[in-house]
């Protein structure tokens, strides 16, 4: 008797547990579906998820010539001009024994040439002004020629000045340097040119 009652007091308190149960398992059901859902969208959704896209068909000529690279076309030729062509020939830089001895005879030729000029210039200087002191009275201006202007000795001592502007033109002739080497001419031609000027000035003094 009094486990029959013990029995019905226990069971009105099963039930609820069982109807709780029940509900509990059907509110956790939704949310574990929904939470399995967004997952696979989440999954499909990521960058690095393979997409499977179907590529277009291509037709296969067009397939074969994308593959093949152009055959390489030849450059057409061009005639360069020869490098020589634009180089100018000069002389050589080594000077031969021989040049250099026909090239001395030559300045040893026009340096007696010029010292025959200029000597002979300086003698038409003297007589011009030996003739013009004696026929008009006129006055050597030089103070280095006026002691031998009197006398026919300014023959001879007008000829110094020649004699100096020879020596300096052989000299000249045979320097180390370039520029004196190539104009040793210079003084034999002043002597020779202010000689000829002042035998000019002497004639057309009156």
């Amino acid at each position: 008797m009094f486990l029959a009652f013990a029995v019905l007091m226990i069971h009105p308190q099963l039930a609820p547990k069982l109807s709780l149960s029940a509900e509990r398992a059907a509110l956790i059901q939704p949310s574990n579906s929904e939470t399995a859902a967004s997952i696979s969208s989440t999954e499909s959704s990521l960058p690095g998820a393979p997409a499977t896209v179907a590529a277009p068909e291509q037709p296969a000529a067009e397939l074969s010539s994308a593959a093949l690279p152009d055959a390489p076309v030849p450059a057409p030729s061009v005639s360069a001009p020869a490098p020589l062509a634009y180089l100018k020939k000069s002389k050589p830089m080594t000077v031969s024994v021989g040049e250099l001895r026909e090239e001395n005879r030559q300045n040893q030729i026009l340096w007696r040439g010029l010292a025959l000029m200029s000597h002979g210039a300086a003698t038409f200087d003297a007589w011009s002004t030996r003739r013009a002191i004696t026929r008009t009275g006129a006055q050597e201006m030089n103070p280095m020629l006026r002691p031998f202007a009197g006398n026919a000795s300014l023959y001879a001592a007008i000829q110094v000045a020649p004699l100096l502007m020879d020596y300096a033109g052989k000299k000249m002739m045979y320097s180390r340097h370039g520029f004196l080497r190539r104009t040793w001419w210079i003084p034999q031609s002043a002597s020779f040119v202010s000689s000829i000027f002042c035998g000019a000035h002497n004639v057309a003094f009156h």
